[in-house]
């Protein structure tokens, strides 16, 4: 770093550059799920209240189509409630499969001379022809 410094004074530029943080993948991950589940869990409670007010209605009405929007409510809630769960099932797959949560990884490496690769090489292929 001392020798850029040295070349920059002899240039006379700067070369000091101002990087955008960018947001790691796994943050953005974490704020849409907590953006997910808090949009869901607004509508469970918004439901609740609509399907007491609904409730309400149905029974001094007591109109058959009140009580078919009640039950199309409450079904509606349900599946809210299952999307929940399917969220965080969601999120545990997705961060079982994340790279940091690898065990075991192995890495090949060829350590010798190209002639040795070659006669490798070779003589996987004199076994293959000779195989058929």
């Amino acid at each position: 770093m001392n020798s850029l410094n040295k070349l920059n004074d002899v240039f006379n530029i700067d070369t000091q550059v101002d990087l955008p943080v960018v947001s790691s993948v796994l943050e953005n991950q974490e704020s849409d799920f907590d953006l997910a589940r808090n949009t869901l869990r607004n509508l469970i409670f918004k439901n609740e209240d609509a399907i007491t007010e609904l409730l309400h209605i149905s029974k001094h009405s007591e109109h058959p189509r009140a009580y078919e929007v009640v039950g199309q409510l409450v079904k509606a809630q349900s599946d809210i409630a299952k999307e929940l769960l399917n969220l965080h099932k969601t999120k545990k797959e997705i961060s079982s499969d994340s790279p940091e949560n690898i065990k075991t990884q192995n890495n090949i490496l060829f350590a010798g001379s190209t002639s040795d690769l070659m006669k490798m090489i070779s003589a996987q292929k004199a076994k293959t022809i000779d195989s058929k």
